[in-house]
């Protein structure tokens, strides 16, 4: 037999992987969007939603970017700054085009194709069941986070950061310039861009690290020019470095983060538990050879850390975390390999993959046919109760529930409060309202109210607020329903 009749079964088994690995993220990410869009409803739960459409399409309006708040009358003229202007733009526009189909479209396809690239990336270096496993597991615990917020945008964009870390890494190289683009839109898109300042320096520790003594100065050099163009870029968005700022200064007093359930500690229920024990396996593998692994395994420990504070971190640990190790596990059991899958591919395998196909597009059409057109959900826009406040003759500043404060926003009602507690309701401000509401006297939380000169209160029906007002003197309930209840001066 021939050398070139030998070398057949390879070339054609090289050919069908190649073919099952531009499908199978397809397929995934196919099979993925078509589940978003069933459940729809579910990506739009989220008070925020409705202010960061509200806000792109005064952006689009003005084609400027507003620089203080106009939204609330607390904090009217104080300063602050849209740093996610451009996953704004975003989401007005697909709510432009196709209402809120087209935002729950947009969330969803960027979704999808973030989870179907890292199933992808994943497989470059662990074998197909282990890569599709580890999405699946990434998908599970990020789930709760799926919403129609820049935050989607900024998912992508932290898996193309570390993949392009983790090649230059693999390649024993800096990364290549072209990557500081992908910073460059992460800053405009989410506040989240300045992670990857720590990320890009523990890749750079390890690289130092395993260069030789006689390289060392070369690497310190080529990786401290990547770091501070990555610093550079990141200042290329209408604010400059003011949305850099803007992380140190919610970091810096964490005054609203006991008050907002996303920035609560991690809940040890059934996802966090997986997503802590996934932590602690990926380390337990990662310490295996910790001289070699040691930047990697910081880099674990820092998501791990910031999962472990602040809960809204666990789809950004989901992302990084399977990323950042893939390869240091390929490598430590050959088993789990991409190489030790090359084997001749049944062909029933590829019928199976093109019958889930058409499976995920007949449920993605039929969902796109049959389901009514989403909505955002009835416990965050309190519909009749604003209409009812309208016609009742309210005047004058409203109090507002928290989760009402993005209906009002989109409704043009100045707020009392609102979501955007990264920079604004701070000084005392939030902290100071919910010690009054905690409070069994009403007259702290009255006097507040006095203070503000608020004529009316929109608040949710069994809440400290309801209770507070219920007995006030001064003050009448004028409207209630399942979703909100009105609150009228007399």
């Amino acid at each position: 037999m021939s050398v070139s009749a030998l070398s057949r079964p390879v070339a054609v088994t090289a050919a069908r992987l190649a073919r099952r690995d531009r499908l199978d993220p397809v397929l995934f990410g196919l099979a993925t969007f078509a589940t978003l869009v069933v459940i729809s409803d579910a990506l739009l739960q989220d008070p925020d939603t409705l202010w960061h459409v509200a806000v792109g399409g005064r952006i689009w309006r003005c084609l400027c970017v507003p620089w203080t708040d106009t939204y609330s009358h607390t904090f009217a003229g104080e300063p602050w700054i849209a740093k996610e202007w451009l996953s704004q733009l975003l989401l007005f526009g697909a709510h432009a085009v196709a209402g809120w189909r087209g935002v729950t479209l947009l969330t969803a396809a960027t979704l999808a194709g973030t989870y179907a690239l890292l199933f992808g990336a994943l497989r470059q270096h662990l074998r197909t069941t282990l890569a599709l496993a580890v999405t699946l597991v990434a998908v599970m615990v990020s789930a709760g986070h799926f919403l129609a917020r820049p935050h989607v945008f900024a998912l992508l964009t932290l898996l193309l950061w570390t993949c392009g870390l983790v090649a230059a890494a693999e390649r024993g190289r800096e990364p290549p310039a072209r990557l500081l683009l992908v910073l460059i839109l992460w800053a405009n898109l989410h506040g989240s861009f300045t992670i990857a300042f720590p990320l890009a320096g523990l890749f750079a520790l390890e690289a130092w690290l395993a260069a030789g003594r006689g390289r060392r100065r070369e690497v310190t050099v080529r990786w401290g020019a990547f770091l501070a163009a990555a610093l550079a870029a990141s200042c290329i968005t209408p604010y400059g470095l003011n949305a850099t700022l803007v992380t140190v200064t919610l970091f810096g007093s964490g005054e609203t983060m006991p008050f907002v359930t996303e920035w609560q500690p991690l809940k040890l229920d059934m996802i966090g538990i997986v997503a802590v024990g996934s932590a602690a396996a990926v380390a337990a593998a990662l310490a295996a050879r910790p001289r070699r692994n040691a930047a990697r395994l910081l880099a674990v420990a820092l998501f791990t850390t910031m999962m472990l504070r602040h809960g809204r971190f666990l789809d950004m640990f989901a992302i990084a975390v399977p990323l950042v190790a893939a390869a240091p596990i390929a490598r430590l059991r050959p088993a789990w390999s991409r190489v030790a899958e090359l084997a001749p591919v049944p062909g029933a395998g590829a019928s199976l993959r093109l019958a889930g196909g058409a499976v995920a597009l007949a449920t993605l059409l039929a969902a796109l046919v049959i389901l009514p057109r989403p909505e955002p959900s009835r416990s965050v826009t309190p519909v009749a109760a604003l209409a009812a406040a309208r016609s009742l003759g309210a005047t004058g500043p409203v109090y507002n529930d928290y989760d009402f404060g993005g209906f009002l926003m989109a409704e043009g009602v100045p707020t009392f409060i609102d979501g955007r507690t990264d920079q604004l309701f701070l000084g005392g401000f939030i902290s100071g309202l919910y010690r009054d509401l905690r409070r069994q006297d009403n007259g702290p939380f009255l006097a507040r109210l006095d203070r503000f000169g608020v004529g009316w209160a929109l608040v949710r029906p069994q809440s400290l607020e309801a209770r507070h007002l219920a007995g006030a003197a001064g003050w009448r309930r004028a409207y209630v329903d399942d979703t909100a209840t009105v609150y009228l001066r007399l």
